[in-house]
């Protein structure tokens, strides 16, 4: 389990989650073995981690959460980064967060850019400098 590693990929703003696990894969070191999941939604991402914590015990959680006209955002997004936090403490695992909470689909795509401001990126460089 040492190096195995489970990406959880909520495939809602595929555009946006593509984007991130390129950067992802562009810095992830090499001794990781990664496995790639998808969920539909950032709320199932917490389940679909919750299930697979006795084959993995190093995740990244990739997707995004848009500000729409509803108050559902605030939920959504507080009840994902509860859940992962929950998860992390409880099942004795790291979860790297990167699902995106933005208020606009620009804001996403800024953050999901083949640049160094990748998240998906910065997530990878977490994982190397914790476990590598």
């Amino acid at each position: 389990m040492k190096n195995n590693l489970a990406l959880v990929i909520s495939d809602y703003y595929k555009d946006i989650t593509d984007g991130l696990v390129a950067g992802f894969n562009s810095v992830i070191h090499k001794d990781f073995h990664v496995d790639t999941f998808y969920v539909t939604g950032a709320w199932e991402i917490i389940y679909k981690i919750n299930s697979l914590t006795d084959q993995y015990d190093k995740f990244v959680a990739i997707g995004a959460i848009v500000k729409g006209e509803t108050d559902h955002y605030e939920f959504i997004s507080s009840g994902v980064a509860n859940g992962l936090i929950d998860l992390t403490i409880h099942r004795n695992i790291y979860i790297s967060n990167c699902v995106l909470n933005v208020h606009n689909i620009q804001d996403a795509r800024n953050r999901a850019e083949n640049n160094d401001k990748n998240k998906g990126l910065e997530s990878a460089k977490a994982i190397n400098n914790l476990f590598s």
